[in-house]
């Protein structure tokens, strides 16, 4: 069976198109964009359709109630995530194809800061708000960049409430190449998650070749997915230097190219990934590269 493809970073293309893009550990990041100019993110999902994505991810990662306090003008979450699922819909019928939604499920708080997330009730009333905007609306709930084992069950068990097809990516962003954020181990996580029978684990927001390293631990799952950075992992001295999953991460990789990408591409389809994708640094070009690879299958 031929791997689906997912499709590429929205925020590394908002950068590639001159768009304004904040940090995202002090403001609403890509949400800006969402806010201000939809209709370049409405292009993003048009060209990764016409690159040869089969499903394209709802815009909201960085809309959540928590992030939006950093901007007091900001619209409500949930209308924020009726906008940018009406954005993927749009998208479809400007290019006429049968392209699937999938509706993000993102960390409430600020990626990659596990120990900033929000009680179970809060976590779960927010996973089921967006739940009920989702419901018959989208074809699959993507629960993104997870990197705690609470907070990646909490979404997942609650987007089975509102989708038959769910997704769970985990990061192993960090210093420690085979753990999460809150120091928990992916092996652990994903045992965890397995109770759950959901369609997909997949790893995503990681340097290539650790993702690589990830699929010992994924093949648990009877589908899995890699949605990576293009980058890889080159370890610089550090000494004496403090740093969070986000700072280890981004002193301690190397940028590569699409054309490197397609060799770690390869690997994971050899291996038997269901789903795959790009995350941060991939772009439409990354995109055009997998479905060169996928249409030779």
């Amino acid at each position: 069976m031929k791997p689906l493809i997912l499709d590429s970073a929205l925020g590394t293309e908002l950068e590639n198109r001159g768009e304004y893009l904040p940090s995202y550990k002090t403001s609403i990041w890509s949400a800006y964009s969402l806010i201000h100019n939809p209709e370049v993110i409405k292009q993003i999902h048009i060209d990764n359709i016409e690159a040869g994505a089969d499903i394209i991810t709802t815009s909201n990662y960085q809309a959540t109630p928590e992030l939006l306090k950093r901007e007091p003008s900001a619209p409500d979450y949930k209308d924020l995530a009726k906008l940018s699922l009406e954005l993927c819909k749009e998208a479809i019928i400007k290019t006429n194809t049968d392209t699937k939604i999938a509706g993000c499920f993102p960390p409430i708080h600020v990626t990659f800061r596990p120990d900033l997330s929000a009680k179970e009730k809060t976590l779960k009333k927010f996973y089921s708000s967006l739940g009920e905007i989702y419901k018959q609306d989208v074809d699959i709930i993507i629960c993104e960049t997870m990197a705690s084992i609470y907070e990646g069950i909490a979404s997942a068990s609650t987007a089975k409430d509102y989708c038959d097809r769910v997704w769970l990516s985990w990061t192993t962003r960090g210093n420690k190449l085979n753990r999460l954020p809150s120091t928990e181990l992916l092996e652990d996580a994903i045992t965890k998650a397995l109770s759950l029978d959901i369609e997909c684990q997949l790893v995503n927001c990681v340097h290539a070749d650790t993702a690589t390293l990830a699929i010992n631990k994924l093949i648990k799952q009877k589908n899995f997915g890699i949605y990576a950075n293009s980058s890889i992992y080159k370890k610089n001295k550090l000494e004496g230097f403090i740093s969070d999953a986000e700072e280890w991460h981004y002193h301690n990789h190397q940028p590569i190219n699409h054309k490197e990408y397609k060799k770690f591409v390869l690997d994971w389809i050899e291996k038997g990934a269901y789903v795959i994708g790009g995350c941060c640094r991939t772009s439409i070009s990354h995109i055009k590269e997998i479905k060169k690879i996928v249409e030779t299958l």
